[in-house]
């Protein structure tokens, strides 16, 4: 398999773990009540779209000769990835009532951190 196909294996992978892991922090979340669940699956989806649309920009151009390409991609990525995230937690924070604030944060680490985990298990596989 090339590698530029068992990168975007890790790519799909990571994106389908930090869906499911959104959508299992608001179960958790759920602990707290319905504002905690609803909270908790905001925090989730706050860091899943911007990754989902930092892989739509980077991963779409790939070869030697598309490096320029590739590159621009990548800071385009990164600004978007930068100001959706920043963007949805202004979102919430100002329409989201009753605001769970903790369970917006643990949320939005909890997906997050699946970033380091998930493709050190795909590399094992």
């Amino acid at each position: 398999m090339r590698q530029a196909d068992q990168r975007l294996q890790v790519v799909k992978a990571l994106l389908t773990a930090q869906l499911i892991g959104a959508l299992l922090a608001g179960v958790i979340g759920g602990i707290w009540g319905f504002s905690g669940a609803f909270g908790a699956l905001a925090g989730g989806m706050i860091a899943f779209l911007p990754n989902g649309y930092f892989a739509y920009r980077a991963f779409r151009f790939s070869g030697a000769r598309a490096a320029r390409k590739i590159v621009n991609s990548f800071y385009a990525g990164i600004t978007g990835k930068i100001f959706i995230t920043a963007s949805l937690f202004v979102i919430v924070f100002i329409n989201l009532r009753p605001l769970n604030a903790p369970a917006v944060f643990l949320g939005f680490i909890g997906v997050q951190s699946l970033s380091w985990f998930v493709p050190l298990l795909a590399v094992r596989k």
